[in-house]
């Protein structure tokens, strides 16, 4: 028996590198297909839209090299970039994802825009208090997910960063849930107890 599902629904997963969000959206993924539901599964939310092309001088005027993170600032010129991001932001939520909503009976962001404001943070393009008052003017998903572990389970799981950039994501990520609303996920747990409380949240929301 299929489920009766709204149309329409922006699900996003946020949280720090290998908590393990891209193995929940394909649990969900596999989950909604097999009910007959017409998704759209992807990265666009973490990703800038105008900006993009930019990358390349960001990433030259930092001395960064030409793939994976940026280095962590230290300009105040460049402390101004989360202006342009945030209106990147909003003119590629505006001009590409709502329409794709609006075509879709599920979008399920891996990562949103709240991750590259935790970015921004991080490596040092946003200063605080910029943080704290633009997060809350940022597009906001449906059913906002935000996966949470202890930064020595997810060294386990992963290595790509040392384990100092863990406990410091750990921070932001705790002062981001503050500041705006999640529904929080212990991601500590096996990823099959993981989506049972994936699918909790979204029942208690009404979403299927």
């Amino acid at each position: 028996m299929k489920k009766n599902f709204k149309k329409g629904i922006l699900i996003s997963f946020s949280g720090i590198d290998g908590v393990g969000k891209s193995t929940q959206i394909k649990l969900l993924s596999n989950y909604l297909i097999n009910c007959g539901k017409k998704i759209n599964v992807g990265e666009s939310m973490f990703t800038y839209f105008l900006l993009k092309p930019l990358m390349g001088v960001l990433r030259s005027a930092t001395g960064s090299s030409s793939s994976g993170p940026v280095k962590r600032n230290k300009n105040p010129f460049f402390k101004l970039w989360f202006i342009f991001a945030f209106i990147d932001i909003w003119i590629a939520y505006i001009f590409k994802i709502r329409p794709i909503i609006a075509n879709n009976n599920f979008v399920i962001a891996d990562r949103f825009y709240t991750d590259i404001w935790a970015n921004l943070f991080y490596y040092g393009y946003c200063p605080a208090w910029a943080f704290k008052l633009f997060v809350k003017l940022l597009p906001k998903s449906d059913i906002p997910l935000m996966m949470s572990a202890e930064p020595k389970t997810i060294f386990k799981r992963e290595q790509e960063f040392p384990p100092d950039y863990y406990y410091e994501q750990q921070k932001i990520y705790q002062y981001l849930s503050k500041l705006t609303k999640f529904h929080i996920i212990d991601a500590n747990k096996d990823q099959n107890t993981v989506f049972k409380n994936v699918k909790k949240i979204l029942i208690q929301n009404n979403v299927f």
